[in-house]
């Protein structure tokens, strides 16, 4: 028998295949089980982040796409399977049977992966193993050292965090950092001996190296939104249960990108909660760029496309974005969305299901990217409709209405009247809510409070330094690229229009538009943040920039000028980004290489501060915990509900009759209070706040006054 099934299994391609994932399987059920270590780290999390998207390619049949598409549709719907079957099972056992404890968890997975596995072999019996690794690996007359030289950058930055976290050592991230404009240089010197796969792996590798460089930065999580994310996920997995009905009035527990898939994480790798926020994360967050690559593939060379990418990658907020992992989530199956909506590659049928799927995981992974997707692509989605509409309304001769794409708008609103009628109606309010507001802002005036600092920065006010002037320049520059390439697509109309999908240049000027109101209107830039909205807009912008700078080469009639354009704009924009020009001006800035920085003394926490945080939850109190605007992150760290936290002590400055104060390292240590995010104030101005308390606990770290 058993020599029949070996037999069986020898017959073709696809059954080898099948019985290797079947085994990979078992092998991850086992590290699971028995608790393996690395293996389970390893394999819970690897097996489960890629098996899944390649069988759904496979029972689509979708074979003949480039292999760069194939795996990061691979990897993307991996976790859009994760996120939803989570969804399934959590509503199927409920809270009586805890679907996200590791039995149900672990089975639910293998029957669906078993499922998966059978439909995949009864639809692809004639799959050959060329068809599905077509990967061209043909690296004559070609650099092998370009291709390898970016896959120390990630070791660099794990390397460099690591001695900057112990011993404030930062000599290697800085060579890290330096080593990525001049790798740049020898990819536009030599792309001639570039392979074709040197430029996505180079994009995936620097981005990849640089959220690791802010993931791995402190021993905790680091930002500023994660803190409620991590909240949120910790509330999941202790219950074993997205519990939907009791945290209904929690817009960011119902984001299934920080609840139910870090859970789903956690329970089968057994990984510590921070380090899938710092590492698992920065690993989806790098197929982010790669998406964007792929979309503008199809419109540049390959030079060009890497260098549109490099201008996602290069933006603070992206780089930053391990501080608002649900965003980085939605916004890979924004632009993944996209490159689905204008490829040609994939049938009908299959882009159409893909698209859908893609729509319905922002929408569940992040309430304002959802919004903003909606608003922009539905227009384009619909394009075969309005063109319709305009011919008939012309009394065009034999012209009828076209309903094409009407079944994938039926399925998306579909879906969110479910999502947001059942599940996350909190979520129609919040954005209601910031509609009144705008509403009410609009109508009392323009003034400079109704608009976010960034939005102010362009126009070169509220400048505080030089090198703040500096960064505000390097991004003017951007934007003045992006306007000169609008406007060259705008004049060359006819051109740009046989290069370009005219549902992507209706996205540039959907976006052109959405950024102008960010300015003109006030409150939106402050309620949905302009940095957010802007690396958004990204996926139809960069290709305006790299146009816009070629625009001015033709001009000057100086071609390759276009190239040197672009890099000195991109490494000015990447220095900023990551704070160089501060540290080099000679002023402490940097949260991951200035050990003095301000914006480490910010974010970086340190272990002491959890364990003053802890001792204080362990405590039991019974009254409120008192801090500036940013202790409450240690506090929540430490165990501490944030309905227990009151962030207005030091903003009101009134002396409280009972609770408790809760001093943290850099208010003890550099006499520094924020009493707002980013707005510091001398702690002696507050010497009133104390009198009457007395110390109860000091670590040196962290202080805790009675």
């Amino acid at each position: 028998m058993i020599t029949e099934m070996i037999k069986k299994v020898r017959e073709s391609d696809v059954n080898k295949l099948i019985f290797t994932l079947f085994c990979l399987l078992i092998a991850t059920d086992l590290s699971i089980f028995l608790n393996i270590p690395i293996l389970r780290e390893v394999l819970g999390v690897a097996f489960f982040s890629t098996v899944p998207g390649l069988l759904i390619l496979s029972i689509f049949q979708l074979h003949k796409i480039k292999f760069l598409k194939k795996i990061v549709l691979t990897l993307a719907l991996s976790i859009a399977f994760l996120m939803f079957l989570g969804l399934g099972i959590n509503f199927i056992y409920l809270a009586n049977i805890k679907p996200f404890s590791l039995v149900p968890l672990l089975v639910s997975l293998n029957l669906t992966m078993i499922g998966l596995m059978l439909i995949s072999l009864k639809k692809n019996k004639d799959l050959a193993f060329h068809q599905l690794f077509n990967w061209e690996m043909n690296f004559e007359n070609k650099s092998i050292s370009l291709a390898i030289f970016p896959i120390m950058l990630p070791v660099l930055a794990i390397i460099g965090t690591f001695l900057m976290n112990k011993m404030e050592y930062n000599i290697i991230i800085l060579i890290m950092l330096f080593l990525i404009p001049f790798y740049m240089v020898f990819l536009l010197i030599f792309k001639n001996k570039t392979h074709p796969s040197t430029y996505p792996l180079a994009i995936w590798l620097i981005s990849l190296s640089l959220l690791l460089l802010n993931g791995l930065t402190s021993n905790h999580i680091f930002g500023i939104d994660v803190h409620h994310e991590y909240t949120v996920f910790n509330i999941t997995f202790s219950q074993a249960f997205w519990d939907v009905v009791n945290n209904a009035s929690n817009a960011y527990y119902l984001c299934t990108s920080i609840t139910i898939l870090p859970t789903i994480y956690a329970v089968l790798s057994n990984i510590n909660g921070e380090y899938i926020f710092k590492i698992i994360y920065a690993f989806i967050g790098s197929l982010v760029p790669l998406v964007a690559y792929l979309t503008f593939n199809k419109y540049f060379k390959n030079d060009k496309a890497f260098l549109a990418a490099l201008l996602i990658v290069f933006q603070n907020f992206f780089i930053l974005s391990l501080g608002c992992t649900r965003q980085l989530v939605a916004l890979l199956f924004f632009f993944l969305a996209v490159f689905i909506l204008f490829d040609e590659e994939m049938s009908d049928k299959c882009r159409k299901i893909l698209l859908i799927l893609s729509i319905w995981t922002v929408i569940i992974s992040h309430y304002s990217t959802a919004y903003v997707a909606l608003a922009l692509l539905l227009p384009i989605i619909l394009l075969p409709f309005l063109k319709s509409m305009m011919s008939y309304l012309k009394n065009i001769k034999n012209k009828r209405i076209n309903f094409k794409n009407f079944d994938i708008m039926v399925l998306i609103f579909a879906f969110m009247l479910v999502w947001y009628g059942v599940f996350a109606g909190i979520q129609v309010d919040a954005g209601s809510g910031s509609v009144e507001q705008i509403s009410s802002s609009t109508a009392s005036g323009i003034t400079a409070d109704s608009r976010d600092a960034s939005v102010l920065a362009i126009f070169g006010i509220g400048v505080k330094s030089i090198p703040n002037l500096m960064s505000i320049i390097a991004n003017d520059l951007i934007f003045l690229a992006i306007f000169i390439g609008l406007l060259g697509i705008t004049i060359k109309f006819k051109y740009y229009r046989e290069k370009m999908d005219f549902g992507f240049i209706l996205g540039i000027y959907l976006f052109i538009l959405l950024l102008i109101m960010f300015i003109i209107v006030p409150m939106v830039s402050k309620l949905f943040g302009a940095p957010r909205i802007f690396l958004q807009s990204l996926i139809f912008l960069a290709p305006a920039f790299i146009i816009g700078m070629d625009e001015v080469a033709n001009l000057l009639r100086k071609v390759n000028l276009s190239y040197v354009l672009l890099f000195v704009l991109l490494v000015s924009l990447f220095s900023c980004s990551t704070y160089l020009q501060y540290y080099f001006y000679g002023t402490p800035y940097s949260p991951h290489y200035d050990s003095n920085g301000k914006l480490r003394g910010e974010y970086f926490i340190y272990d002491q501060e959890i364990t003053g945080a802890q001792w204080l939850n362990n405590s039991k109190i019974d009254q409120k915990i008192y801090t500036d605007g940013i202790g409450h992150q240690r506090l929540m760290l430490g165990g501490i509900q944030f309905n227990n936290i009151s962030q207005q002590l030091f903003l009101d400055n009134k002396t409280i009759p009972k609770g408790y104060i809760y001093e943290w390292n850099v208010n003890i240590k550099k006499g520094i209070v924020y009493t707002q995010l980013e707005e510091e104030e001398n702690i002696t101005n507050f010497r009133n706040l104390f009198t009457g308390k007395f110390i109860i606990y000091d670590n040196g770290y962290s202080r805790i006054w009675e």
